[in-house]
């Protein structure tokens, strides 16, 4: 894996995970909203050795994926955010990922509240359109990991 792309990086766990299976040379863009979560993380990058393999972009995620190169470049993307922009995100990046590359989505049952009729949260809604999306997006293989709070694992066609 050589590229790879990362939307919502918090203390940057799962950045570094990501950033130390990365190929010699490759590099991961992170998108996350705070500088003071992020700088958490950033220590740790610099202590494991990968922080030159990682760029990190403070702003709205969807304003940096929108300013990112349309061509579909990335082996691996992990979206992690705000839960109400899911649906916006899995738009941004499943024409960015290559043919093969793989797309995670963490927190797709939501504690559980996805099948629960009765809450009509905004992020529950929002995921449970993700969900959907994903389950009819023709352009990606998916299917759900019952990880935890619910993994999506998608490859790109």
């Amino acid at each position: 894996m050589r590229r790879a792309l990362e939307i919502g990086t918090f203390t940057g766990f799962s950045a570094l995970c990501i950033a130390r299976g990365l190929a010699p040379g490759g590099q991961l863009t992170c998108c996350d909203i705070s500088d003071e979560w992020t700088s958490i993380g950033r220590k740790y990058w610099e202590k494991a050795g990968v922080s030159d393999q990682i760029e990190l972009r403070i702003g709205p995620a969807i304003e940096t994926l929108r300013s990112l190169p349309a061509e579909p470049t990335y082996d691996l993307a992990f979206i992690d955010a705000d839960k109400p922009t899911y649906p916006a995100y899995w738009e941004e990046v499943v024409s960015r990922v290559r043919s093969g590359g793989v797309i995670l989505v963490d927190n797709v049952f939501y504690h559980g509240a996805v099948v629960d009729q009765s809450d009509d949260g905004e992020g529950v809604r929002a995921i449970r359109a993700m969900n959907d999306r994903a389950r009819a997006d023709d352009r990606v293989e998916a299917t759900m990991l019952t990880i935890s709070d619910g993994i999506l694992l998608a490859r790109k066609k």
